[in-house]
């Protein structure tokens, strides 16, 4: 029952902000679609960054807590070398290593799908969720097949990324409808 009202607002705020969230991956997944090299590449680009990054902090971290550890300046160097070789080769060696890495996260969303369908309540829209499972788990198999072709793996990256945020959308897009549905129904059952 809604009668609490913390929970009824709990259900109004996930309502909101999962709608939100799913025209922000609506935007994010169209843009993929529509460019997919360029999102392959600056997808590339920015995993670069955060290598980058996190090799420099890893680095400074090693310096000021343990400046003898042979391991933080391993992990610092490995990092930062990464990093430079994503951002200097992000159309051809860091999208191909995007690409696989890619595939095992559509994999593993696909697993989470299919869970999130079979634990949700049967008012939450169970469709959707299997749905975006079963694309996850195509578009995943897809990447590991053709992810050795660096030229297209800007375009599979950009365009797989684009079609999987689709889906995410139209997903969260059904989980919120869903719960709306549920806030009416326990409504006019406590009038």
């Amino acid at each position: 029952m809604l009668n609490y009202p913390a929970r009824k607002r709990f259900y109004q705020k996930y309502v909101v902000h999962t709608k939100r969230l799913a025209i922000a991956f609506l935007l994010l997944g169209l843009a993929g679609i529509i460019f997919p090299p360029f999102m392959g590449t600056f997808l590339a680009a920015f995993i670069g960054w955060l290598l980058l990054l996190s090799g420099i902090f890893t680095g400074y971290y090693t310096l000021q807590n343990d400046k003898k550890s042979i391991t933080g300046w391993l992990k610092s160097l490995l990092l930062i070398i990464a990093g430079i070789i994503m951002l200097t080769r992000p159309a051809d060696v860091g999208v191909s290593a995007l690409a696989l890495v890619l595939a095992v996260y559509l994999l593993v969303d696909a697993a989470i799908n299919f869970y999130l369908a079979f634990t949700l309540k049967p008012a939450i829209n169970k469709f959707w969720a299997v749905i975006n499972g079963i694309v996850s788990t195509i578009l995943g198999v897809l990447f590991i097949w053709f992810s050795n072709n660096p030229p297209a793996a800007a375009w599979l990256v950009g365009l797989y990324v684009g079609i999987s945020l689709l889906f995410d959308a139209f997903m969260l897009w059904q989980l919120s409808k869903g719960a709306d549905k549920i806030i009416v129904e326990e409504l006019v059952a406590e009038e």
